[in-house]
């Protein structure tokens, strides 16, 4: 059998950094800490560039730690990358499910309210099911609403992040200014970091993210969509896209 031409690193990853766009940003956290230990200092970036973002918590985090302690937390966090108070929709940590009429309500209300330019959600490849599953239910949120006839659709970009699971990144944040900001931020999160040292998966994430941008010591990877291609393709095609084993757990939810 012959072999095509395989593509080199810069067909594969960025090389330059970027930003991601607008002037509006909704940020979907599965649980408290989601935010921060993701992308805290490309929010902390986007707050300095005039950025209005709004972060939802969308559990209460209670499967590991106080739910009311990791809340206080999240606040502690949000004033520390110069975020506004974060909304807290309480659901019980581990029940995410795409399908659940109620999270997918409160979605495309905050979706209404806020009206962003950027929805950021945690990627289709997560390890955490809450993860994934958020992923999956902003995605037919987003294909519900454009199906309405919007020219526009309620949003123009969906950002995934990662967490725990490296994703395939067409965006890489240069995050060395906000990454002191970052480090505030995950160090709110005490309980947590007690647990399992989720502060130093992300500066080995951050490390990892700067490999290929000369002269950037940390950065925070992205995979932005034009949220309309999102929302028309299999719930499979997006996950693969965004990482390698997309497919696996995804394909029955549509």
């Amino acid at each position: 059998m012959k072999i095509g031409r395989l593509r080199v690193e810069s067909e594969l990853i960025p090389y330059a950094a970027g930003f991601p766009p607008g002037s509006r940003w909704l940020v979907l956290a599965p649980h408290p800490d989601d935010e921060a230990f993701g992308i805290g200092a490309t929010l902390a970036l986007g707050v300095r560039r005039g950025v209005e973002a709004h972060v939802v918590v969308v559990t209460d985090g209670g499967a590991q730690g106080d739910a009311s302690e990791r809340e206080i937390e999240a606040s502690a966090a949000a004033d520390a990358l110069g975020l506004p108070e974060p909304e807290f929709w309480r659901f019980p940590d581990r029940s995410l499910r795409p399908d659940d009429p109620a999270l997918r309500t409160r979605i495309e209300r905050a979706l209404e309210q806020h009206a962003p330019d950027v929805l950021f959600v945690t990627s289709p490849v997560e390890f955490h099911p809450d993860h994934r599953a958020l992923a999956l239910a902003a995605r037919r949120v987003v294909r519900k609403l454009s199906r309405w006839g919007l020219r526009r659709g309620p949003v123009s970009w969906i950002a995934a992040y990662e967490v725990a699971a490296p994703l395939r990144p067409n965006l890489l944040v240069a995050a060395d200014e906000a990454w002191e900001c970052k480090r505030r931020a995950g160090r709110c999160y005490a309980g947590q970091i007690a647990i399992r040292p989720y502060d130093e998966f992300a500066e080995a994430l951050g490390t990892l993210r700067a490999l290929t941008l000369d002269g950037v010591r940390k950065a925070e990877a992205l995979h932005l969509d034009d949220a309309r291609r999102v929302a028309f393709e299999s719930a499979s095609r997006w996950a693969t896209r965004v990482g390698t084993w997309g497919s696996s757990g995804t394909d029955q939810l549509g």
